[in-house]
């Protein structure tokens, strides 16, 4: 006679598979909460660099107030000035005391440039604003342009730097904006011809203003100017 299987015995699930199950719960529950760290840091980064990169635009300059700020009454004994040469600053943001102090670093004096035109990323500016140095205030030469054998880009050369690094990015549509009528202005002041209005590449082996800065566009801008009657006058 064939005796009976023995009955199985259950397994002890209680104490250990509860333990188990717990540690399961609480490593979900770890990932979840690291998950949603990461996620509310990479949102805060990214709005972060949203609102520098859309700083709020300066308001046009209105003819008259330009011409205040490009001639005030304090302004030294004009000089004659024959030639324009754009720069850019190759940095993503700067206020005009960290040109100027990057300047006197480097080349032992104030910023070379006669105007700075922001793209307001620093803390205190705004986009489009226009600033004119000491050195065009007291209508030195710039140190902006030095061209072996022709001085006189320095010399009779208005220096223009707009804030930003145009091998990376365009300038913003308020720094070109500004930029036009900043030239414009100055072109029918001194009589400067089209062809006189360059970028710093143009003179010397340098990139600057950046490839991405549309000279192109804007010399042909600066042409309607010329044409609508708003440039030199014979």
């Amino acid at each position: 006679m064939m005796e009976p299987p023995a009955p199985e015995v259950p397994e002890k699930t209680g104490p250990v598979n509860l333990v188990r199950m717990v540690r399961v719960w609480m490593l979900l529950v770890a990932a979840l909460v690291l998950v949603g760290l990461a996620c509310w840091i990479t949102m805060s980064v990214l709005n972060d660099r949203a609102g520098a990169s859309s700083p709020t635009p300066e308001p046009p300059a209105e003819s008259s107030s330009l011409e205040a700020l490009v001639w005030p009454s304090r302004m030294a004994t004009e000089h004659r000035w024959r030639h324009i040469v754009i720069h850019h600053s190759a940095t993503w943001s700067a206020t005009p005391e960290a040109i100027d102090r990057w300047h006197r670093q480097r080349f032992h004096e104030d910023a070379g440039y006669h105007f700075l035109i922001n793209n307001g990323r620093a803390a205190g500016t705004r986009d489009g604003r226009i600033t004119a140095t000491a050195r065009w205030i007291e209508q030195r030469p710039g140190a902006h342009c030095a061209v072996h054998g022709h001085p006189e880009f320095n010399t009779d050369g208005i220096g223009i730097c707009l804030i930003g690094h145009f091998d990376r990015e365009q300038p913003t549509a308020a720094q070109m904006a500004s930029l036009e009528a900043l030239v414009v202005a100055l072109a029918a002041r001194y009589r400067i011809p089209l062809a006189n209005i360059v970028g710093h590449g143009e003179l010397k082996n340098t990139a600057c203003p950046g490839n991405q800065f549309p000279m192109k566009t804007f010399l042909w801008e600066v042409r309607k100017a010329y044409l609508d009657g708003r440039g030199p006058r014979p």
